[in-house]
């Protein structure tokens, strides 16, 4: 993942009217927590700009408030359910230089062969906790089901993984199997 620069600044707009007047003019609340002995902070950033980056999903920042930088993990963003606009932002403070946890989502690519003799898909866990550097965790995984015949399944252990990228979980987590069958 690439860290990307945002501009922030400390947040003094604290109630809901001022709020509401702060999202008017196309800022959004954020809060930025973590670290070691370091404050927790109030923040605004650009809402567009943020949905800009979420869109790219961009998930480490390095976070310019005040002069000062900070890396960054976006931790959450609450959005608004009847406009898909972005309500507020969390984010938690890291360290580049060591090793983070972080769940990535799999994608299936192919039709299972087992599917065709009456059998059925079971996508088990296909979000899994991996470990890695900040700036060396993958978007995402893929794996080729096709293969798959009736009572075969993908373990996490047989995942192609990034270098530098090992697993979080038991090896032997079933990700996907194909049951049943003729």
């Amino acid at each position: 993942m690439e860290v990307v620069r945002m501009k922030a600044e400390r947040r003094s707009a604290l109630g809901r009217s001022k709020i509401k007047k702060l999202r008017e003019q196309g800022w959004m609340p954020a809060v930025v927590y973590g670290g070691e002995g370091k404050e927790t902070i109030s923040i605004q950033i650009s809402e567009w700009e943020l949905d800009q980056h979420v869109s790219k999903l961009h998930k480490i920042y390095s976070l310019e408030i005040d002069g000062q930088s900070d890396s960054v993990w976006l931790q959450d963003v609450e959005w608004k359910a009847t406009t898909d606009r972005p309500l507020h932002a969390d984010f938690l403070r890291i360290d580049l230089d060591k090793p983070w946890e972080s769940k990535v989502e799999i994608s299936l690519l192919g039709h299972p062969a087992g599917l065709s003799k009456g059998g059925v898909l079971i996508k088990d866990n296909l979000v899994i906790p991996v470990r890695a550097l900040p700036k060396d965790l993958p978007y995402g995984l893929e794996i080729d089901v096709s293969h798959l015949d009736t009572g075969a399944s993908i373990r996490a252990k047989e995942l192609q993984l990034p270098e530098g990228v090992s697993l979080a979980v038991d090896p032997e987590l079933i990700i996907v199997r194909v049951t049943g069958g003729k």
